[in-house]
């Protein structure tokens, strides 16, 4: 281990070794609650933190009825997948429900029975579990160390394990978070046996059924599925997915099989054998106890055995290692980055690519032909629909060297029309308005967080069945919007406001 990755494992602590407030603390930042990358004028500190004094020691059953009787309780914004009908909707849960489960979970009691019942279901030496939730430095966002920590966790240890073993399957699960069945967590929680007992399934003290409860409020009564797009549901999947792992293992020793290893990273998993037959039955062990959960492996991203090192590292990386990644030229630089966002759009490999080119471009000081840039930027983020936020950092500085106000506005325009052609857009609306405005503040959008930067009152989250005027006070959904911030921002975005799209190695 290097000074640095030494001093990073200091500055950063996982979850797992929080006491009950500490964790409350970590799962009630903003960061946590909402996981999708935004623009910094978006802050949910102020209605989390009104909402959680609230409800503090009290029950939100006392001040509602049942919302799982009403339609929109969350809001979905939804992320273009892959430039065509692909979509996933990153959900931003009610405040209310938010607040009250985290503070059910780490009430005390139900905090230290968690903890407990993941040093059980991490006791399997073979299987190791690398994304449990962790908190940074304060000057690093949690979230960018996650994605560093997947570098550091799955592709360097993989490579590791090229000593010990032959073969390498990769496979991951298909719909994770929308498949999920919430009364396994449950199961994982307590027990199978306990959880599927009579007195247990109508004990409503137990916390297993306390989160079922409260992601079926948040659902309209759905037992399948969970919402995705915060630290709390990574965290609740984790407890499911870790006892799957505990399963696994105890099927593998009936089976005899011993030698082997798996790093598990979320539904991602990489399994290290010295054969491929072993590494086929594994792989079927897994399907049985994965269908047990109502879940499934993707069967398009398994693949069978290959060398330990090639399947380390994924294919849209090795491609670009191989490639030409850059040029003196930045025209001709972007357009290389173009063709490897043809060959593997919304790949790992191109949001480290970009960064980099994002990082040499504000540092530019003479730019030629902004608007073919433009161009290119925009072409990659349209077939690349997780790239935008870099993509539209690029663009930013490339709109400060046009010439004349009138010019900017007409560029905005047409990216605006073009990346309108595509479906299911909101995040990519949400950084196109956060370059556009200082432009054209009342450019339309269809995303109702950017009807809230225009100013416009919008509801976000049906709060229909609280019946706390308290709380619906407080739960405002122009709140989220910091106006000092939003008038301060400047027209181009820098390296540090993107930080997490940081590169792997960071």
């Amino acid at each position: 281990m290097t000074a640095k990755e030494g001093m990073r494992q200091l500055t950063q602590r996982s979850i797992l070794r929080m006491n009950a407030s500490e964790a409350r603390a970590f799962l009630l930042k903003p960061e946590s609650y909402c996981s999708l990358e935004l623009p910094g004028y978006f802050d949910f500190g102020p209605i989390l933190s009104n909402v959680a004094k609230v409800l503090d020691r009290k029950s939100l059953s006392s001040m509602s009825l049942n919302p799982r009787d009403h339609e929109g309780v969350n809001y979905a914004v939804l992320s273009n997948k892959d430039g065509r009908h692909a979509w996933r909707p990153l959900q931003l849960i009610h405040p209310a429900l938010y607040v009250s489960l985290v503070q059910k979970v780490t009430e005390p009691e139900h905090w230290n029975l968690i903890l407990n019942r993941f040093k059980k279901l991490q006791k399997p030496k073979n299987i190791e579990c690398l994304s449990i939730p962790i908190e940074a430095s304060p000057e690093r966002k949690d979230q960018a160390a996650q994605i560093s920590n997947w570098w550091h966790g799955i592709e360097q240890r993989s490579i590791e394990f090229s000593l010990d073993y032959n073969y390498a399957f990769h496979t991951d699960i298909t719909d994770c978070y929308s498949a999920i069945y919430t009364h396994s967590i449950a199961w994982a929680v307590h027990g199978k046996a306990i959880a599927k007992s009579t007195s247990a399934r109508r004990d409503n003290t137990l916390i297993g059924n306390i989160i079922d409860s409260h992601i079926q409020d948040m659902r309209r009564g759905q037992t399948n599925g969970i919402p995705q797009g915060s630290t709390l549901m990574d965290f609740i999947s984790e407890l499911v997915l870790g006892y799957a792992d505990l399963e696994l293992s105890e099927r593998l020793k009936v089976e005899g099989i011993d030698r082997y290893h798996i790093l598990r990273y979320r539904d991602d998993y990489r399994i290290f054998v010295q054969s491929p037959q072993i590494g086929e039955a594994i792989l079927k062990c897994l399907t049985e106890v994965l269908i047990d959960l109502g879940l499934k492996l993707n069967a398009a991203k398994t693949t069978g055995a290959e060398h330990v090192i090639t399947n380390a590292i994924k294919k849209d990386k090795r491609a670009w290692m191989r490639s030409k990644q850059g040029d003196h030229n930045l025209q001709k630089h972007l357009l290389v980055i173009h063709a490897h966002g043809v060959d593997f759009p919304n790949a790992g490999s191109l949001t480290v690519a970009l960064k980099h080119f994002h990082e040499r471009l504000h540092k530019v000081q003479n730019i030629s032909n902004p608007i073919v840039l433009i161009s290119i930027a925009t072409d990659i983020a349209y077939h690349s629909p997780k790239v935008f936020p870099l993509c539209s950092a690029i663009i930013s500085k490339l709109l400060s060297v046009l010439a004349t106000a009138d010019e900017r506005e007409k560029v905005i325009v047409k990216i605006h029309e073009r990346l309108s052609q595509l479906s299911n857009t909101g995040h990519m609306e949400i950084w196109l308005q956060r370059i556009s405005h200082p432009f054209i503040p009342n450019l339309d959008y269809k995303e109702r967080l950017c009807w809230l930067v225009k100013g416009e009152p919008v509801v976000l989250w049906n709060s229909d069945w609280i019946t706390s005027a308290r709380i619906r006070t407080v739960v405002n959904s122009s709140k989220i919007i910091n106006r000092v911030q939003l008038d301060l921002i400047n027209p181009i975005v820098s390296p540090t406001e993107i930080e997490l799209f940081a590169s792997e190695r960071s």
